[in-house]
């Protein structure tokens, strides 16, 4: 739709509001993965728009039963004084040490996932050092932080969850996903008690650091048919234990930081979806997602797919998705590859899902138009760069407001 469009004209057509909005895994995130050079690059072709001329599969398992092993949960407290709220774009480093390639003009912080064997790697000793270097380099340039903790592994061989967690003690510890990478049998409850364990100890340690920003539970897709294909050593998996223990999870984070966004990432599965992000707005722990695919067909549809629960929470709990690698350059999950504009990617993310946040993952070739895009003089300059930037209702306790950013 924008191929015969100069670059102020593209930016404008996606700043606009669309007349007619469209329903339209990626490789290991490297930290900040893109040159100098290519954002000079960037800054260069800003100066040129004057001289333009005019012219996945998911287990299938019972549904859960209606008793959930989590109580109904009463009327979510009042938020405590003082909780962080400073919306708008930040860049999704990955992993890795933070540079100054990290620091974008416009760009509130940082995302950086860190990987639960490395938070932990012996049971009950936890090393945030990798957190903590990166705040000392984030506050030094007035930037934020949001911690992803990182669970899921994509790849052969892959594993984040610590060694220990293995054995029938652990139902197993880890089971195989269609990518031949190993995720942890998080419906097995010592499995989850750990994970939660974590979880506290991150909270004691960094709810009340002013540079955190967010804290980002990982998808909850499981990535494997092993809701019809049993693993030998791994627990059986049924949706109602996984979503009972997916809700045990959000509670503890939700508890541990209850001065920081908590953001659960939800996609998949499917018939599970309406119950989790119930629970998530019930206790005002977010909803996002790890990718901004405006054509895919499962996300979209209307009557499975979680994009249509986005505008039912959008002023209740905060909404914050990424862009990773495989947005940038395909319609969805495995294809077909067709790059989709990055002003039509922020465009969705801005109007069909009402995002407080979008993380943009630094895939050289791709983020540079986002450079480019967020520097043109038709992008919003306030704070949020565009994005809602009212507290959320589960924020503020009451309606959702606004705010001064």
């Amino acid at each position: 739709m924008f191929a015969r469009l100069g670059p102020s004209a593209i930016v404008a057509a996606a700043i606009s509001k669309p007349r007619d909005a469209r329903r339209v895994r990626r490789p290991a995130a490297r930290s900040c993965a893109v040159s100098l050079s290519a954002i000079v690059a960037a800054a260069l072709a800003l100066a040129a728009l004057a001289a333009w001329p005019a012219g996945g599969a998911e287990p299938t398992a019972a549904a859960p039963a209606p008793a959930a092993a989590v109580a109904a949960l009463p009327a979510p407290p009042a938020p405590p004084a003082g909780v962080k709220w400073h919306p708008g774009h930040y860049v999704l480093a990955g992993r890795g040490t933070l540079t100054e390639k990290c620091l974008v003009a416009g760009f509130r912080g940082v995302q950086q996932m860190y990987l639960w064997k490395s938070m932990e790697p012996e049971k009950g000793r936890y090393d945030f050092s990798a957190i903590r270097r990166d705040l000392d380099f984030l506050r030094k340039h007035d930037r934020r932080l949001v911690i992803q903790v990182q669970t899921k592994a994509f790849g052969k061989g892959a594993r984040y969850a610590p060694a220990y967690l293995a054995g029938p003690e652990y139902g197993g510890g880890v089971y195989q996903t269609v990518t031949e990478s190993f995720n942890p049998v998080l419906w097995n409850d010592r499995v989850n008690e750990r994970l939660t364990a974590l979880y506290r100890a991150l909270g004691r340690e960094f709810d009340r650091d002013d540079a955190v920003e967010a804290v980002v539970i990982p998808e909850t897709a499981v990535s494997s048919n092993i809701g019809r294909s049993p693993q030998a050593g791994v627990d059986p998996f049924t949706n109602a234990k996984f979503v009972a223990n997916l809700k045990a999870g959000m509670k503890a984070m939700k508890e541990a930081f209850p001065h920081t966004v908590v953001i659960q990432y939800t996609n998949f599965p499917q018939d599970v979806l309406q119950d989790l992000v119930d629970y998530q707005k019930g206790i005002g722990v977010g909803l996002g997602g790890p990718d901004i695919f405006p054509y895919s067909k499962a996300l979209n549809d209307p009557q499975k797919g979680v994009y249509r629960l986005y505008a039912p929470l959008s002023g209740q709990v905060p909404l914050g998705t990424a862009v990773q690698w495989e947005d940038y350059a395909a319609r969805d999950h495995n294809g077909p590859v067709e790059p989709v504009p990055v002003t039509e990617l922020y465009a969705f993310g801005r109007d069909k899902l009402h995002l407080n946040y979008i993380f943009w993952q630094m895939r050289p070739g791709y983020f540079e138009k986002v450079v480019e895009m967020a520097g043109s003089p038709a992008f919003p300059k306030d704070a949020a760069g565009g994005l809602d930037a009212r507290r959320p209702k589960a924020m503020s306790g009451g309606a959702a407001e606004k705010t001064s950013l």
